[in-house]
């Protein structure tokens, strides 16, 4: 009999302050992006079932700290490559000293192992930032985060992609009314900045007609957003029903 190599995930942590993300198929396994310290990543894939020393890969999405400042550390430890922008400057990606870099074209299709990869472009105030189309096995994903502006291509991908891990930084209401400078509020809904809660719903709403099968709202910031605020807002605003799970700041979250 054939055996057929089981897929598992987890939402190691996400929010504003850091973000990693773990996938893997039989023996391949591979990370997008790490925030925490390696003590702490480690913590979080011991608790999630998941060897960090069999990584192969991890996945960059840009070099904002809660997203990066972890991933020298451990692609040192394990020896594990980085897969970045083709045009992230060398100086960014030297800053945390990671132990090789492997470099990716938007729009292009890549084979690592078991991973089928298309990176995107995203629309973030970091450098050469992106977003991730993928498959392993049978399985599609995409990963958009960090990002101010929905492109048609985002779309696109979207309607093909069976689990989706989707921005929903921030309610518009509590960032007016919150405690942010001035120029930080702009800088968050600017087309730089961040998917509020009702681009993320007004996204979702758009794609029904997909192949959806769970959404992970994630990436939620600490001061300008709750799970119950997004809640709410679904209640009020998506217009079809699909299996959502809204990632508290910080928590993991396992696939089932």
């Amino acid at each position: 009999m054939e055996t057929v190599d089981k897929i598992k995930y987890a939402v190691l942590g996400s929010g504003s302050s850091a973000n990693s993300y773990i996938f893997q198929m039989g023996e391949f396994s591979f990370i997008i992006d790490n925030g925490f310290s390696l003590k702490e990543l480690t913590r979080r894939a011991d608790l999630s079932g998941f060897d960090l020393a069999k990584v192969d890969f991890i996945l960059l999405t840009h070099t904002h700290s809660d997203h990066f400042s972890g991933v020298g550390i451990l692609s040192r430890k394990y020896k594990i490559p980085v897969v970045v922008h083709h045009l992230l400057p060398e100086e960014n990606f030297n800053e945390k000293n990671p132990h090789s870099r492997l470099d990716i074209v938007p729009g292009e299709e890549y084979k690592l192992d078991s991973l089928t990869l298309i990176p995107f472009s995203t629309s973030h105030d970091s450098c050469c930032s992106l977003g991730f189309f993928f498959s392993l096995g049978d399985i599609t994903f995409m990963l958009l985060t960090d990002t101010g502006t929905i492109t048609e291509e985002m779309y696109n991908f979207a309607r093909k992609t069976e689990i989706l891990f989707l921005e929903a930084n921030y309610s518009p209401e509590m960032l007016a009314s919150g405690s942010y400078p001035q120029f930080l509020k702009k800088r968050i809904s600017s087309n730089k900045g961040h998917l509020s809660n009702n681009d993320a719903i007004e996204f979702l709403n758009s794609i029904k007609d997909g192949i959806l099968k769970k959404v992970y709202l994630c990436h939620l910031s600490g001061s300008n957003n709750t799970p119950d605020r997004v809640k709410s807002d679904l209640i009020s605003k998506l217009n079809w029903d699909t299996d959502i799970q809204i990632c508290s700041k910080g928590e993991i979250y396992e696939s089932t």
